[in-house]
């Protein structure tokens, strides 16, 4: 008898040792899919250094940076496997250069399309079959030295006024003046797989297109007098926003809301719209206890600078890139513009060696 308690007892007990070993089990299958699921939410960045310079790839969390290429204006695929971004064959204003892509693992680099003039800020259609890229239209490709009796327009500089005489000795006026680079930009779609291409309706100041990921058919891009809507099936155009100082529209994953890279004054803020144009908001601004410090250590007054905004993979968030600590780096903010913070660990910002420029540049994209 006493055996036989003895015999259920020790079942009892190794019934309850494998129960929590299951449990056990359970939590560390658990732990690990959340932390993949959390891993999956992150998802990774591509950085643009500078213009044209270093390509880098890191994890959300700051790991795993590494080189990928050179180029500019670099654009995760919808499924984050792949790299589009643009090479010029020159440094000089009307230079020639290919759209080109690229696996997030630095394999299998491809120039897509060739011969493009000055391409710029490549992105995807929804399903990755298409790229639209910025193409140079024309315009005046450098500054032009200029002299005439009619008085020089706003955008000149270096004026001067020269008093001189015509030829039956009467007084005049001549103003020498110069006028800056006014190039015109066009966008242009391109086939991933045969490399056609079609060039869109736009203005002559169409660029940095952002493609909406619901509606296909719909991009959004900069124009002359502000953000413009582009129908891809019916080849027409329509204003968004009226203000000339939004630059570089950033579609949500959800299609509802854009971030634009405002020119506030002197310097870039983040702007938030919605998707028809309506309920603008203010994201980012110069903190009052920064002003006041700048104040009392004699510095030269001066506003952060804050731009080329990119959405985290949920939506939920917002990268960009800010010069608010001495240095250009990358920080992310709730997308209500709340939370603001650096996004990677000092030692990988300082690895990365930003530089932003005010040209509409992609620096980051994020899946």
């Amino acid at each position: 008898m006493k055996q036989g308690t003895h015999a259920l007892q020790l079942t009892g007990y190794h019934r309850w040792v494998a129960a929590v070993i299951v449990v056990l089990c359970i939590a560390v299958v658990a732990t690990g899919t959340a932390a993949q699921s959390t891993a999956e939410r992150g998802g990774r960045l591509v950085i643009q250094t500078t213009s044209g310079g270093p390509i880098y790839i890191v994890n959300e969390d700051g790991t795993g940076l590494r080189y990928l290429t050179d180029g500019m204006d670099p654009a995760l695929s919808p499924d984050g496997q792949w790299v589009a971004f643009t090479r010029w064959d020159g440094t000089q204003n009307g230079a020639t250069g290919s759209l080109w892509i690229i696996r997030v693992d630095g394999s299998d680099a491809r120039a897509v399309l060739g011969d493009i003039p000055q391409p710029k800020s490549p992105v995807w259609s929804p399903d990755a079959s298409r790229i639209v890229v910025t193409v140079l239209k024309g315009g005046r490709l450098e500054p032009e030295r200029k002299c005439s009796s009619e008085r020089p327009p706003r955008e000149a500089y270096d004026v001067e006024v020269k008093r001189e005489t015509d030829d039956s000795g009467r007084p005049k006026i001549r103003f020498c003046y110069t006028l800056p680079a006014h190039t015109y930009w066009g966008l242009r779609a391109v086939d991933v797989t045969t490399s056609t291409f079609e060039d869109l309706p736009a203005n002559l100041f169409s660029n940095s297109a952002s493609w909406d990921p619901v509606n296909p058919w719909h991009l959004v891009h900069r124009g002359e007098r502000g953000l413009e809507n582009v129908d891809l099936n019916r080849g027409v155009t329509w204003p968004l926003t009226n203000d000339v100082n939004d630059h570089s529209p950033a579609f949500s994953p959800d299609g509802s809301r854009i971030a634009v890279s405002y020119w506030q004054h002197d310097h870039w803020e983040i702007h938030l719209i919605n998707a028809d144009g309506s309920g603008r908001v203010r994201l980012t601004e110069t903190s009052a206890r920064a002003a006041i410090e700048q104040m009392i250590n004699k510095e030269t007054p001066r506003s952060w600078n804050n731009a080329a905004p990119c959405w985290s993979p949920d939506g939920s968030r917002i990268a960009f890139v800010t010069d608010r600590s001495g240095r250009w780096e990358v920080w992310v903010m709730n997308a209500d513009g709340s939370n603001q913070q650096p996004l990677f660990p000092p030692e990988v910002q300082v690895q990365l060696n930003l530089q932003y420029n005010g040209m509409d540049e992609r620096m980051l994209s994020w899946r």
